[in-house]
């Protein structure tokens, strides 16, 4: 039996139903503040599920369920807090999602554009000083002990080394995180979704929007990540967009208002009347309603990000725009899926229809990678791997 670390979110109940086909016996614990809240995302019942609060004791939950192993999906910071509380040797596993990597001292600073980045700095949420201090560990535990702070990353720093196994579908991220904070860790490949589940559970045989808009989505959320002030400094700079709309999701991420002031801003004055900020939190369908317009999507991060929307893009028929500097990038480009450039290609090609071979190649390799059978087999093969690793 395997325990799993996760937290009341979108992709929760894909994790729960996917882990289960596997493992029967595995146990959900859903870190919450208080356990007489009702979930927000999370529509499956069942005794698989178990609310944790931070006054719980994780060493009883091990003695009496005597899991073999824990995974956690991404590393949060209550997840790592109960992990140093545990007493016994347990074999833990890391699901990593992207930010608990990504939003780490020293690669934080590397996923911003130009013109991003000098916002940012600007606004005074960062500093070049506050950087160099969180950077060094211990600049930032004499900072963090002078203001009489908690100091998250050498709690996260200080639960990692318990950690045994690496889990991911892109091991490009693996590569990217110990190029800066190199490690003792054991990579697995694993993807958890589906296909379907990343369509929203309707897999269309047909390419979605084959003759209608030519709308064009950036970035998925407001988070500074998807960089749209270097986006839109690179769109004033094109010409054969007009009739079209842009439309930028700014309803959720990690993101000022001082900065999504500067990206409503900048995106009237560049777009006009063709600039749509999503500034509201739709339901599904409304949100692929939007994609279905959408014959484009430009995702200029630096990172691996915003991989959902990616995929379900991309097997509905998107031309599709990453940044080179992105891992995710390699990922497809290694898996025979046609992405595109936004530096090189976007001049090029804009928002016109990717050729309907590139269309049927790029859905056949991602039903390749997210098949259900191939999906349950990598978690099967991650359930033996964790049950049967001796923890010291």
């Amino acid at each position: 039996m395997i325990l799993h670390f996760v937290l009341d979110e979108k992709v929760t109940n894909e994790i729960i139903e996917n882990f289960l086909k596997v493992d029967e016996d595995a146990l959900f614990i859903v870190f919450v503040e208080n356990k007489r809240d009702k979930f927000r995302h999370i529509s499956k019942q069942g005794k698989f599920l178990l609310k944790y609060t931070d006054q719980d004791d994780i060493n009883h939950i091990l003695a009496s369920g005597m899991p073999h192993a824990i995974l956690m999906h991404a590393f949060h910071l209550e997840f790592a807090k109960c992990i140093l509380r545990i007493k016994s040797p347990i074999t833990i596993g890391w699901y990593e999602w992207g930010f608990d990597i990504y939003g780490l001292p020293r690669i934080k600073p590397h996923t911003y554009g130009p013109e991003t980045n000098a916002v940012i700095l600007r606004s005074g949420k960062q500093s070049r000083l506050g950087r160099i201090v969180l950077k060094r560990d211990r600049l930032r535990r004499l900072y963090h002990t002078l203001k009489n702070k908690e100091d998250r990353y050498s709690i996260i720093f200080r639960a990692m080394e318990k950690v045994s196994f690496f889990v991911t579908y892109l091991k490009e991220d693996y590569v990217y995180f110990s190029t800066y904070y190199p490690n003792d860790f054991t990579f697995v490949y694993c993807p958890f979704s589906t296909i379907e589940q990343y369509l929203g559970g309707s897999k269309s045989t047909d390419a979605i929007n084959s003759t209608g808009d030519l709308n064009i989505l950036v970035g998925n959320s407001a988070s500074p990540e998807s960089n749209h002030l270097d986006v839109l400094v690179k769109l004033q700079e094109q010409k054969g967009l007009s009739g079209i709309k842009f439309y930028f999701p700014l309803s959720y991420g990690a993101a000022s208002k001082h900065y999504i002031d500067e990206v409503l801003l900048k995106g009237k004055k560049t777009l006009g009347p063709a600039f749509h900020p999503m500034l509201s939190f739709l339901n599904r369908p409304a949100y692929l309603e939007i994609l279905d317009s959408c014959s484009t999507g430009i995702f200029y991060h630096f990172r691996q990000q915003a991989m959902g929307n990616i995929i379900a893009m991309l097997y509905q028929g998107a031309r599709i725009y990453l940044s080179s500097r992105n891992p995710a990038m390699e990922f497809f480009q290694k898996n025979g899926i046609v992405v595109f450039d936004f530096d090189k290609d976007f001049k090029k090609y804009k928002n016109s229809r990717l050729a309907d071979d590139m269309v049927l190649n790029n859905k056949r390799n991602l039903e390749q990678l997210f098949s259900e059978s191939r999906v349950l087999s990598e978690i099967s093969k991650l359930n033996s791997i964790l049950s049967t690793h001796h923890a010291i």
